[in-house]
């Protein structure tokens, strides 16, 4: 396939689980104000603004956190790049750009989720229940997300979309697991790994495996390391391996395979309990910077050169 129709898919995929990342940190922040009381307000939102990268635009444009603010920026604004309705977009217009590699029913999904965001006022919405709007959200996303999976054969378009949604997930829990691995311990340290937890739709598999004690060491060992939980560092690691295995044009594509393998041989020896003695902040460091290195060389390595989408990744984490 065209280079440019891999670039297409493979943006499409990132910018759709870039919404619904978005929409699930949003939820778990609103209901977690909700049952911890207002005095968190203005630390929850920032520490919600770091873990997206967008703490330094947001205070650019805006000169005080507050719960309205924050949502809006991160929902409606359309001069937002990675806000959700301008992530909504972009999904659909470079999937518009590649419709003839698309099933009928992934296109129409994403096409009504556009339609009907576009047509909606969503600051109203933001105003009067925040929490409905960002589960519709989350459940367009996955239902967009489902219909390509059960209607698109497994051939290299559907891979170059899945590649974006796996390498856009994985960075994401990295990136949500760094923030908050300072705060363990704290008093909030529980509340705070709860909402991790909802964040990414891992409570009912973390208690099967852990029960009910929500400890911060093992919510971190879990989300880098499970090998069946879809939303793991590790999980999204493996399956990008694959998709990329499968992909293999020869000598180039070795590169991001090779520095996504030196990620997936780190994570798969590392052993929980030494995670706790040693520190999880090195392992999550190496891991996140090693996932945006893999999505630049696949850029290189597939794509064709010209101008990048914007995007709020900016590079290895400081």
């Amino acid at each position: 396939m065209l280079a440019r129709h891999a670039e297409d898919l493979f943006w499409a995929g990132r910018y759709l689980e870039r919404a619904e990342d978005t929409a699930r940190m949003l939820d778990v922040t609103y209901h977690g104000l909700l049952e911890g009381g207002s005095s968190d307000t203005e630390s929850a939102w920032r520490l919600l603004l770091e873990a997206l990268h967008l703490a330094h635009p947001y205070y650019a444009k805006h000169p005080s956190v507050s719960s309205r603010a924050v949502a809006e920026y991160l929902v409606a604004d359309p001069n937002q790049p990675s806000s959700i309705i301008s992530a909504i977009a972009r999904a659909r217009e470079n999937a518009r750009n590649v419709r003839e590699h698309l099933s009928t029913e992934l296109w129409e999904a994403l096409n009504s989720c556009f339609l009907e965001l576009r047509a909606r006022d969503l600051e109203a919405e933001l105003a009067a229940q925040p929490h409905e709007l960002y589960r519709e959200i989350r459940t367009r996303c996955q239902t967009i997300a489902g219909a390509g999976g059960e209607t698109m054969p497994r051939s290299d378009p559907w891979r170059f979309f899945r590649l974006g949604r796996l390498i856009e997930r994985a960075e994401m829990t990295c990136r949500m697991l760094r923030v908050r691995a300072p705060r363990r311990a704290l008093r909030s340290g529980f509340h705070d790994f709860l909402l991790v937890l909802n964040s990414v739709s891992a409570l009912e598999a973390y208690t099967r495996v852990h029960g009910a004690d929500i400890d911060p060491a093992r919510v971190i060992a879990f989300l880098l390391l499970s090998p069946d939980f879809p939303r793991s560092v590790l999980f999204c690691v493996r399956a990008t391996d694959e998709l990329l295995t499968q992909l293999d044009t020869g000598a180039p594509s070795a590169r991001p395979r090779r520095t996504l393998g030196r990620i997936r041989a780190e994570l798969e020896y590392q052993d929980a309990d030494e995670l706790r003695a040693f520190g999880e902040k090195g392992v999550l460091d190496r891991a996140q910077s090693g996932i945006w290195e893999v999505a630049e060389l696949v850029e290189e390595t597939f794509f064709a050169s010209g101008p990048q989408p914007q995007r709020h990744i900016f590079g290895p984490a400081a």
